[in-house]
């Protein structure tokens, strides 16, 4: 296996280039006209990216986190969502490194190969982190309304946080 995704990959590229040259594309001016357009798309999204961030970490110094804990744990103990994977759920549509730390966290307290461990990465495995993604798309675009797609996006997550546990709870236990 290791030798075959070691090859695999210059395999590909040889199959671009010599797709490249029967078609009669300067390959190397396309690439340097593709990494040109990826810098200019960076530059394009570095505030969005830059305010996703900054918003993040003012979310966690702002005792936030804490503030939506107290409002969402009484709707979340209706669905018998543990309370130690609440942080999670909340951090994952923001920010998936924020997601990764607080999921270490939460190892560290619950237990590895336990459910609520099992629980919180199946959420973090099945969820996308929905303010940075959108940040993403919508600011290369420069699209300001973004109509439904939030709203979406949170059912989405909602509804991927509610069957992670679901089928957790019937697999684990």
């Amino acid at each position: 296996m290791d030798l075959f995704s070691n090859l695999l990959i210059p395999f590909i590229i040889l199959i671009i280039i010599t797709y490249g040259k029967l078609k009669g594309i300067d390959i190397y001016d396309s690439f340097i006209r593709g990494a040109f357009d990826g810098i200019k798309t960076t530059y394009k999204i570095a505030p969005y990216i830059l305010g996703i961030f900054l918003a993040i970490g003012i979310f966690k110094v702002g005792y936030g986190i804490e503030i939506l804990e107290g409002l969402f744990y009484p709707i979340l103990k209706i669905f018998s969502i543990p309370k130690e994977l609440l942080s999670l759920i909340i951090i994952k549509p923001l920010s998936g490194s924020g997601t990764l730390a607080i999921y270490k966290d939460m190892i560290s307290r619950v237990g590895i190969d336990t459910i609520k461990e099992k629980m919180g990465a199946t959420i973090v495995g099945s969820s996308e982190t929905i303010f940075y993604t959108m940040a993403i798309y919508y600011g290369n675009l420069k699209i300001k309304n973004i109509r439904h797609t939030l709203v979406c996006a949170l059912i989405s997550h909602i509804a991927g946080v509610i069957a992670s546990v679901f089928i957790c709870s019937i697999i684990f236990s």
